[in-house]
């Protein structure tokens, strides 16, 4: 986006979300813009000549544009500062481990080798322990509230 004019900016995210809706419909999907949010991410520049935009068409809906994002636990503002709390952190270990591991292997366990027990357990604890591993490795000591 231009810091001085964020206009042909917003209006090409509109054209192409627009192409992408219509792929979506030509090929039996249909995107739900009940569960579309819009948040303006940019240098303190970009987000001053954007300031006026209070809606953007995305995928041939009107939406509001957010003041921040939470997507998988974090909470993401305009200047790309994200946060994310050692709560959320611990939730999806907690709730999968305890439950999805016993549950679900609960059912099926019989059907099992212990090789293939294993594996699944493994991955199941594996996947929950690397919840967003990616996006807050690394990350600095005040990016956790």
């Amino acid at each position: 986006m231009d810091s001085t004019n964020a206009t042909p900016a917003i209006d090409r995210l509109a054209h192409n979300s627009a192409a992408v809706r219509l792929w979506f419909l030509q090929n039996g999907l249909q995107l739900n813009a009940d569960k579309l949010e819009v948040v303006l991410l940019g240098t303190p520049a970009q987000l001053r000549s954007a300031a006026n935009v209070t809606t953007v068409d995305v995928a041939g809906s009107t939406l509001p544009v957010a003041s921040k994002l939470k997507s998988l636990g974090l909470t993401i503002v305009p200047t790309c500062v994200w946060t994310v709390t050692r709560e959320t952190l611990q939730r999806p270990a907690t709730s999968t481990l305890a439950l999805c591991a016993t549950r679900a292997l609960r059912h099926v366990r019989r059907l099992l080798t212990d090789d293939v027990a294993q594996t699944v357990t493994c991955s199941i604890v594996a996947s929950r322990l690397d919840y967003c591993n990616a996006l807050w490795s690394g990350a600095p000591a005040a990016t956790f509230d």
